[in-house]
């Protein structure tokens, strides 16, 4: 995945919820996981098991 960076320029924030945007959501659930990960906090395969959970979720909603 592509890193992207994003700056607030002082518009308002959409409420962002899970029907609107379950894609977005996923995809910052996973980075927070991988940060996890990345701080040692979690291991790859607790990580990698989150993940598939809650893409079972997603596709489920």
């Amino acid at each position: 995945m592509k890193h992207r960076d994003f700056v607030y320029t002082g518009e308002p924030v959409p409420k962002i919820t899970q029907e609107d945007y379950p894609d977005f959501l996923l995809q910052y659930q996973r980075s927070i996981l991988l940060s996890l990960v990345k701080r040692g906090l979690i291991t790859l395969s607790q990580c990698e098991r989150c993940i598939e959970k809650l893409e079972n979720q997603t596709n489920r909603g």
